[in-house]
């Protein structure tokens, strides 16, 4: 039988989930702490568990500090729109939970009528703690199960 979710703590995790997405897609990481930890771990595998590497970068940070650094700077000159799902929710801990949210994701240079478009897609798995009476994303594994990419 799984345990019952503390009192609120599904609707912090949302609405903490939709400012991350809102913070990636207007390169807006001053806000970051509020949503995560400062040691916020993120990796990125594709479908297999291999680490996405881009760029010459594995996709994979083990503090807050330098993954907003990382991704202010490759941000920047692009645009992106994040859609997650509803959240699957599960208390592991009194002060943690497990998250599974689904999400869609836009990608593309900032001209409207040439460079480069991607549409990706996958799932965030994610590990929230409780901290000082409030919930917070300590560590995100995020696999792609889709990603295309065309140049306009």
């Amino acid at each position: 039988m799984a345990l019952a979710l503390p009192a609120g703590a599904a609707e912090i995790i949302i609405r903490k989930k939709a400012l991350y997405c809102r913070l990636a897609d207007t390169n807006n990481w001053g806000l970051a702490d509020k949503v995560m930890l400062p040691d916020y771990t993120f990796t990125a595998v594709d479908e297999d568990d291999n680490i996405v590497r881009l760029n010459d970068t594995d996709y994979h940070w083990t503090s807050l500090a330098d993954w907003v650094a990382f991704f202010s700077s490759i941000f920047a000159p692009i645009q992106t729109m994040h859609v997650a799902g509803y959240p699957e929710l599960e208390l592991v801990a009194p002060d943690e939970i497990m998250a599974i949210f689904g999400v869609t994701y836009l990608v593309g240079t900032k001209e409207a009528d040439k460079g480069v478009h991607g549409t990706g897609g996958g799932h965030y798995y994610e590990t929230w703690k409780l901290k000082d009476g409030d919930w917070f994303l300590q560590k995100t594994k995020f696999v792609r199960i889709y990603w295309k990419e065309m140049t306009l």
